[in-house]
């Protein structure tokens, strides 16, 4: 967790509470130019003697012009490709994924994406309420999931995850406080369906990547779309094709399926930490 430390909010609060202009806490702080106050409350400076003739107008100190701000951080702690039932198996046991997504990233046809999304919850039943720990009922898990994993790598498609380690940030309701502000080392799993074959990139001028666990670059550019909503990855059914044909115009990019990297959510039960 990452501690931020400004001063814009605060000093913007009190000069409102007085009724003052920029320009007047300019002149009662003996500052050369509004530009100065300007730039504190947009957090651009923080100059110490600055932030002292700016408390003094308000006959305060610097500590109560100061907020403190925690920053959740999240980091990528690996990726991994999975191709058969065994390998599924391996990577759910790797970790204690506390939380987990999952989506399609996949040229399909209609029909195609409903018997995917039919498979997914078939390999996805009931498990936040599955206690690893149950060994019988984990392995009656593992058991059900064969026959749709099966069915799924069929279908000419792979399983690309991502493995996350973030802060997790604790509200506080009414009177009811956490004892902390948050959970350390809070373990997150993307779960994406991607062509066997295929690659993806995230904008029309940036590289191809194919769904490699071995590759770095890829890892960091497909959690860079997870991370940033807003940003879409579009993906193409076979790498070979798209690495040799030079025809990527604005026109054809349009024209590709693009894929919001998060279309579905499932948490993970608190026994599963």
């Amino acid at each position: 967790m990452r501690k931020e430390i400004t001063y814009g909010s605060r000093v913007r609060e009190l000069r409102v509470q007085r009724a003052w202009t920029q320009e007047q806490l300019t002149e009662v702080a003996g500052l050369q130019s509004v530009r100065t106050v300007q730039r504190v409350e947009r957090n651009e400076t923080q100059g110490a003697e600055t932030l002292q003739a700016i408390a003094a107008a308000f006959d305060t100190d610097v500590e109560a012009l100061r907020t403190i701000r925690a920053i959740p951080e999240s980091r990528l702690i690996g990726t991994w490709s999975v191709t058969n039932t065994r390998q599924f198996v391996t990577v759910e046991e790797m970790h204690h994924w506390q939380m987990s997504y999952r989506s399609v990233l996949a040229p399909l046809s209609e029909e195609e994406h409903k018997q995917t999304e039919e498979l997914l919850k078939r390999i996805f039943s009931d498990r936040e309420c599955i206690d690893r720990l149950d060994s019988e009922l984990w392995d009656s898990y593992i058991q059900q999931t064969q026959e749709p994993l099966l069915s799924l790598f069929a279908l000419d498609l792979t399983i690309f995850i991502l493995g996350d380690r973030r802060d997790l940030l604790l509200p506080t309701l009414g009177d009811l406080k956490p004892i902390a502000d948050h959970i350390p080392d809070w373990l997150v799993q993307y779960f994406m369906v991607v062509p066997k074959h295929g690659c993806f990139r995230l904008g029309p001028a940036e590289p191809l990547h194919r769904f490699n666990e071995g590759c770095s670059a890829a890892g960091v550019a497909l959690y860079s779309a997870v991370k940033h909503k807003s940003v879409g990855a579009h993906v193409y059914d076979n790498a070979l094709w798209a690495a040799v044909t030079h025809e990527y115009s604005s026109a054809t990019f349009r024209n590709t399926p693009r894929f919001s990297v998060l279309l579905r959510s499932v948490q993970y039960s608190d026994h599963q930490k």
